[in-house]
């Protein structure tokens, strides 16, 4: 995670700029240690922006506030880090320890962040983003609708529909039956003109 990697260079950088001041080690050659001052921080500004517009951007998809993953990590992380540009200090070497402190709290605050987002969306009843959940309830309303004959079970509610009627087909009997030589059962005007042929072959007496 870039933001995890930028705060935690970031407090490295600052302790070892602490204990350059207090005079613990000595200063490397050349402006590296400048360069780096200048960079990681403008680079971590610009991670906790996109990492707080990508989380803020996941939450209102699934009807979410913000106040789900705030935490006071991220607060005093935040704070600790805008005071340390804004106040001076007398002293370098604390000047610099609570940079480093605001960027590991920042760093922790970001874990727990994510921490809460992944618990929220794992849990029982997890939410459904606001436009998934319209379109699956439109789907849901049209499936029932058109797919599902009267008495069904829709498998996806587990409710029945009502039953307005109900039409039983027997199974048809593999063997001709005696009856079905019977054409009065099946067509009456069949049996009609068979009736008539019988009558005109009798011999008369």
């Amino acid at each position: 995670m870039t933001l995890l990697t930028l705060a935690v260079m970031f407090a490295g950088l600052s302790l070892v700029r602490a204990a350059i001041n207090a005079d613990l080690i000595v200063a490397p050659g050349g402006r590296a240690v400048t360069v780096l001052s200048i960079a990681v921080p403008l680079a971590l500004f610009f991670a906790f922006l996109v990492w707080s517009n990508l989380t803020k951007g996941i939450i209102e998809a699934y009807d979410g506030t913000v106040a789900i993953v705030r935490n006071w990590a991220v607060s005093c992380g935040g704070l600790i880090l805008f005071l340390s540009y804004l106040l001076p200090m007398k002293t370098p070497a604390g000047f610099h320890v609570a940079r480093a402190a605001g960027a590991i709290l920042l760093a922790i605050g970001a874990l727990i962040a994510r921490s809460k987002l992944g618990h929220w969306l794992a849990a029982p009843g997890a939410p459904v983003s606001g436009a998934a959940g319209r379109q699956s309830a439109s789907a849901d309303d049209a499936y029932d609708r058109v797919n599902l004959p009267s008495g069904v079970d829709d498998p996806r509610r587990g409710q029945p529909q009502q039953q307005s009627a109900q039409i039983v087909e027997l199974p048809l009997s593999a063997e001709p039956q005696p009856e079905d030589w019977n054409a009065s059962r099946w067509d009456p005007e069949v049996q009609e003109d068979i009736e008539r042929r019988r009558r005109r072959g009798r011999p008369t007496v």
